[in-house]
Formats: C-alpha cells, structure tokens, sequence
C-alpha cells in the first residue's frame, strides 16, 4: 500500500536511532497495515453451549484422569506459567481517587460520604476491616503503632492509614507488581500471590523427584522484588520439595507502534517513536521459548486460601487429565496418519474421533478430496498445539467466553473471544454474545510438544490478523495504540481446543482490594 510505504520511508533511513534494536521494518509495516485496514473481527456463529462445544466431565470418568494426570505429574510433564506483570495499582483505584480528592477527613465523615458514593463506601470498607487483610500487621509496624492506637488512627486520620498502604515511606503497594501484595492471612504466615501459587502448584505440578517448575513472566522493573521474595519462600520451604522456577519479560521487540488518527506514525519529544506493550498476547513468545511440554496457565490474581483450593486442585487435575486422555488419541491417530498406505487406511474412525471429541469439522470440500488430500488435511488438523480450557457459567462476571467462530474456509472452531474484538453495532453479533452462557477464568492446560516429542513453534498458529484497536493518551498526544492478539484469544487461534466446564469456587480473582474480603480470601 502506497500509504504504508510512504510511512516506512519516512523512518528506514534512520529506524536503529528511534526504535528498540529488537524492532525491525517488517513489524511496523504489518502494524501499520492493521491500522489501516483494521483488525479482524471475529464471526460468531453461536455460543458454547453444554453438550454445543463445552463437556461436562460425567463422575464416572474421574478416576481414569485423575490417575492419567497424576501419571504426568510423576514423569515430570507439568509445568505452571501465571503471566504477573501487572502492576497493582488498579487494585487500589477507588482509595487513590478520594486521597485525590480531599485533604483530610475523618471515619465518620467517610461513612456519611459512602452512603451515595461508591468510592468513599470501597475506601470505609477498607478501613473498617483493615484487621482481615494480610498486611495489617505491616502497615502497624510500617507506622510503628499498636492495635489500639491504630484503630484510633483509623477513626480519625484514616487518610494517614492510606498513604502508609499505598506510597513510600510506607509498603508503597500502588507501585507493586499484584504478585507482591499479601494476599492471604495464616497462623504463622502472611502469603502473596507469588507464594500462594507456589503453595498451590505443591498440589498439581509436583513430581516424583519432589520437583515443582513454574515460571512466572514479570516487568523488568520488579525483578529484584520477585527475586527476594521467592528467595525468601524457598529459605522456608519445606527441605522435602525442591522449587524450580524461573521468569521472563514480555519482549520490547512485541511493542507495538502508536499512530494518530491518520494512521500517520507518532514520535516523542526525543525524535523517537511511540512505542507501546502490545498486551499480554505477547507473552506467546515467552511460552514458546520454555521448551516445556504441559503447561498449566493461571492468571496471578485467581487465588483462593488454602483450606478452599480444594476444589480448585481438584479441576486443575482434572483438566491435565482430558488434556493427556486427548493427547494420547490425537499422537495415535498422527503416527498411523504418517505411516499409513493413503488407499487402504481407514478414516471414518479418525473423521468421528475430530468432530465428537475435538470440534473439528471438515471443509465442504472434503468429500470431494483423494483419500492421500484426506490424509494431509486430518494430518495437518490434527498436528497442531492442544489446549484444554476451563469454562465457568456465566454468573456476571467480566470477561471473554466460549464461542463458535465462523472461519475463513467455511468451517467452525472454537474460539475464546472477548467482547472488545465485537462489532456491537451489529445487534445479531451483539445478541449472541449476550447469550454466552459461560465465561473464560483463564484456566488453561497446554500441550506444546508434536507425536514426535518436537516444541511446536507456537508462533505460527498465532492468527496475526486479529487483535484490539484503541484510543490512548501519552504525554498530552492523542494517539492509536495496537494490542496484539490476546493470548487466549488470537494468539492460540488455531490450537487444537476442547472447552470443560468447571466449578465457580475454581473462580475467585482479586480485582480490588475489597475482593480479598470475600469468602475465599478469608480463613
């Protein structure tokens, strides 16, 4: 495009002077070809429904996955992958804005504001249960005070109580990643997400040789942070288990560049381009690059305390199970696919196996084909990364969920899709979305290796047409940003994908602060 060139001209000359080393012209030529002609939107034909697309686990078969999990925990198949490099500060949204907003007041002047403001009624609430949450006692010692005299802070310089969570010299918690907030409250303990889903992985991940892996991807800027405290975690474990973990950064080279509104390429104050994280759809890279062989992905805020992960531990095995139980028939099907006469196989058994228990239809123009056409298409469809994803009724809660997505080919697959890739101003895409009934927690269990034992390149199913347009300010510029296909969205687009319901108690994010009041935050 004639555009596009024109754009990339303007900067070719110069790029190692005003982008990262690890951004090169053919990104930001692709980039600004989504700009231009926007991303794709996704079809939905229908949502998931029981028995249309999401498989409700009958009783009677979970002792043959609990055992086939437990057979891959052994060998040392699993690891966990919790993408936390979020920062915390949207946590704690509601209490920054009324500091902002005032200079000072007092308990009761907050609890007369709460009745018509919900800011003010999440900052009361904070602070008349401030006892519950799990950095109680850091904020005493943080103010050198006792039971007594900080309650007397509370009901009169609560603001004080507030600044001593949120900024230095207090625990600073607005500039922490959520992985270092304490989130769960022990006898003898006081645990952040980071370590609760070490304690969590103890139950799942473990192997025979007492080994837990799991990797957790984090922002540069807390490295130090996340390095004391699993140094700390690991110095209390128990002797009998031995952690492996590791972490990453999302990669400056997935940045993606930010235009106006003309879709004319933006630079700095410093001659520099506008670069911008391009969403957590980048983290593919950071999974492809584990050499891992089952991985368990769970977002770092889905936490619950340990006396109510029981439930939780129990579909996580459960799902690595079905993952394994699929596994083993799609590598059986795969080697005769690969060793068989094209004119003698039999394919109406591997055909039934796709559409029953995969979702995998095939083309109009399959009946037509030569059994050895029959055999590279069930071949390559079957090739392909699985994953196995947990779906939870849809009980209000934000998020994407579980459709079928209308394909380039005709065909249908299974999609997890979020409502920000919609067109909403199409009222039949719009109903069908809003009939959806169950919603993605994240609770995802990955098979990255081939029937050969082979990574897959998880880059090339990534489907690169896809991904989120939006409105952003920086310094005053109105300008496009770019959020590259999410990572359970288009990033895995053409995975090999099975939809299982699971429980709602497998569900307990921690968005705002006040979530960590809830039931399954509390012993």
């Amino acid at each position: 495009m004639d555009f596009i060139e024109r754009e990339i001209k303007k900067i070719e000359k110069i790029l190692d002077k005003i982008v990262p080393d690890s951004v090169n012209l053919d990104t930001i030529r692709q980039q600004l070809k989504l700009f231009y002609t926007g991303v794709k939107t996704p079809i939905l034909d229908r949502p998931c429904t029981i028995s249309d697309g999401i498989i409700r686990i009958k009783p009677n078969e979970f002792d043959s996955l609990l055992k086939l999990h437990s057979e891959a925990a052994e060998d040392g198949r699993l690891m966990k992958f919790v993408p936390a490099s979020g920062a915390a500060s949207r946590m704690f949204q509601k209490l920054i804005l009324v500091l902002n907003e005032n200079i000072e007041l007092d308990l009761d002047s907050l609890n007369k504001l709460a009745k018509d403001n919900k800011n003010y009624k999440a900052v009361y609430d904070f602070l008349t249960n401030l006892s519950q949450f799990a950095f109680y006692d850091d904020i005493k010692k943080n103010l050198n005070l006792n039971d007594e005299e900080l309650s007397e802070n509370i009901s009169n310089k609560p603001f004080r109580i507030l600044k001593a969570l949120l900024f230095e010299p207090g625990l600073n918690y607005s500039s922490k990643p959520k992985g270092a907030i304490k989130f769960h409250k022990y006898n003898n303990e006081n645990r952040t997400a980071f370590e609760e889903h070490i304690y969590e992985s103890l139950n799942y991940v473990l192997d025979k040789n007492k080994q837990v892996k799991i990797h957790f991807t984090i922002s540069e800027e807390h490295k130090n942070l996340f390095t004391k405290i699993v140094d700390e975690f690991r110095a209390k474990l128990k002797k009998d288990f031995k952690l492996i973990h590791s972490h990453s950064f999302q990669k400056k080279s997935t940045d993606t560049v930010a235009v106006n509104e003309n879709n004319e390429i933006l630079f700095d104050k410093d001659g520099k381009i506008i670069m911008r994280p391009a969403g957590h759809g980048a983290l593919i890279e950071n999974l492809n690059d584990l050499n891992a062989d089952i991985v368990i992905i769970k977002n770092i805020d889905n936490l619950s305390v340990e006396p109510l992960s029981e439930e939780t531990i129990f579909y996580k095995k459960l799902l690595t199970g079905y993952l394994v139980q699929i596994q083993n028939q799609v590598f059986k099907y795969l080697k005769i696919l690969d060793d068989c006469n094209p004119e003698t196989v039999v394919l109406d058994e591997i055909i039934s196996f796709c559409k029953d228990k995969i979702f995998i239809h095939t083309s109009d123009e399959f009946d037509s084909y030569s059994n050895t056409e029959k055999v590279n298409y069930l071949y390559k469809k079957l090739n392909r990364p699985l994953r196995v994803c947990g779906m939870v009724k849809n009980e209000g809660e934000p998020g994407g969920g579980p459709f079928w997505v209308k394909e380039d080919d005709g065909t249908l697959s299974l999609q997890i899709v979020e409502q920000a890739q919609i067109n909403l101003k199409d009222e039949q895409q719009k109903k069908i979305f809003t009939e959806s009934t169950h919603f993605n927690p994240v609770d995802l269990i990955c098979g990255l290796r081939d029937y050969k034992g082979n990574n897959f390149n998880l880059l090339n199913f990534i489907d690169h047409k896809s991904g989120i347009i939006t409105k952003k300010s920086k310094d005053g510029i109105q300008l496009k940003a770019l959020e590259l296909p999410g990572l359970w969205n288009g990033a895995m687009a053409d995975w090999i994908t099975v939809f299982i319901e699971v429980h709602i108690s497998t569900f307990s994010p921690v968005k705002e602060i006040n979530d960590l009041l809830r039931r399954e935050h509390q012993n």
